[in-house]
């Protein structure tokens, strides 16, 4: 499998920097002050890894978005956090962040298309609040 997430930075001596934010200059970010309601995201073509914080109430929720999943095909695009539908993939604990790298949800196409598309990178994640209480979210795409 090819190494598709843009690399950590490293000391002079090249020694990986393993607490160090990510090296390059932002792709995209979002605020998501109240997440109450389940939102689908797309991401930059070219986004390979994700950052997710939270603050306040029970944290949030993510889920990665299939490319098949519409406003009409179920589970519609959205992530649920509790109860018998819940869905999520990952949780966000309140005033901490997660680094992710963007999983691979198809096998790609060989050229011509930029990194998401030519490594099948999953393309729209979806987010809500942890629990009853209101939280916020900052995503931020590399």
């Amino acid at each position: 499998m090819a190494n598709y997430v843009k690399s950590i930075p490293r000391d002079v001596g090249g020694e990986p920097l393993q607490e160090f934010p990510a090296p390059y200059e932002s792709l995209a970010t979002y605020q998501v002050e109240n997440a109450a309601i389940s939102s689908a995201i797309s991401f930059n073509p070219n986004t390979t890894s994700l950052e997710v914080g939270t603050f306040g109430g029970q944290g949030a929720v993510i889920r990665w978005v299939s490319v098949g999943e519409t406003a009409s095909v179920a589970p519609r695009a959205s992530v649920v956090a509790s109860g018998a539908g819940a869905n999520f993939d990952h949780w966000i604990p309140t005033g901490t962040y997660r680094k992710f790298a963007v999983p691979k949800e198809t096998i790609g196409q060989m050229a011509g298309g930029q990194i998401g598309s030519v490594n099948g990178l999953f393309q729209r994640v979806a987010v809500i609040n942890g629990g009853a209480t209101a939280a916020s979210v900052l995503l931020t795409e590399f």
